[in-house]
This record gives structure tokens, C-alpha cells and sequence, in this order.
């Protein structure tokens, strides 16, 4: 897994274009564990070397401490623009990282001064400790699962 800040976002979105994707799994686990829960969030992207397939990109996220997923009011899991990723410091946790599939008006066009913005903006934002992603094998995805025809079709 690469660690994912503000910093490395860049090479994440070297490789990968998130404009069209889709948010194909979301799980939360331990919310109420003493650090924090931990998220998983599977995104459908498209490799940018190659243009096509999609391919699902996981990102896991430690110490979560706030997110806002609002399925149905609005975000319905499409991703119209790439993810942005801010650092900000939170008076009651510190300093977090937040990772947010909803900029208002896309990356580069806004940048949000603080996590209050974010929050306030966002229909789908995760802040975390330590954030990470990876790719995962097409099978990962339902969605690209429930696509690709089994080994044995003819």
C-alpha cells in the first residue's frame, strides 16, 4: 500500500483518472474503538496509461474520525471529479487528513481553508489519521465482478 497525504495525492492521480468512477464499496469497521474505526473505500478509476479498463483502487484509512457518506441526497456514488486531499487540524483530534470524493466544485477550482469547510461542503469526506490506497484485482469491485463473464463462458 502507498501512503496517501496531500503530497502524494499527485502520483495517485498520475496513474489514475477518478472522473466517471464509481464508489463501489464502503465499510467502516469499530467505531468505537479508542483509535479510531477504520475505513475501507473501493473506487472504480480508470488507468490512465492505458485509458480503459476501470480498475478498482482501495483506499484504507486508520484513526477515522469523521466521514459523511449522503447515498441518495445528491451523491449517488459517481465520482464527477478527482478525489482531493487536505490536511487540516481538528480541535478536538488534532491533526487529520481529509479525503474527499465531493469537492463542490472540482479540484483546483476550490480549495477548502479549513476542516469546518470540508465538512460543511462535502457529501462524501472521510478524515483520518494515516491514509493509504492500493489497486486491487478486477474481482474486487462488484461492479466490474458482475461485468466480467466467468472463465469458463463461451
Amino acid at each position: 500500500m502507498s501512503l496517501l497525504t496531500p503530497e502524494t495525492l499527485g502520483d495517485l492521480l498520475a496513474e489514475y483518472d477518478f472522473d466517471n468512477g464509481c464508489v463501489t464499496r464502503v465499510s467502516i469497521d469499530d467505531p468505537f474503538a479508542p483509535g479510531g474505526a477504520t475505513a475501507r473505500i473501493v473506487v472504480d478509476a480508470r488507468d490512465r496509461e492505458h485509458g480503459w479498463p476501470w480498475t478498482p483502487v482501495e483506499f484504507r484509512l486508520t484513526g477515522l474520525r469523521d466521514y459523511r457518506l449522503e447515498h441518495g441526497k445528491g451523491f449517488s456514488g459517481m465520482l464527477y471529479f478527482d478525489p482531493v486531499v487536505a490536511r487540516f487540524s481538528d480541535e478536538t483530534h488534532g491533526e487529520l487528513l481529509y479525503l474527499d470524493f465531493d469537492p463542490v466544485d472540482g479540484p483546483g477550482q476550490y480549495e477548502p481553508v479549513d476542516a469546518v469547510d470540508v465538512v460543511g461542503r462535502s457529501q462524501c469526506f472521510f478524515a483520518a489519521e494515516q491514509m493509504s490506497w492500493q489497486v486491487l484485482p478486477p474481482e474486487e469491485s462488484p461492479r466490474l465482478a458482475a461485468a466480467t463473464p466467468p472463465a469458463d463462458f463461451e
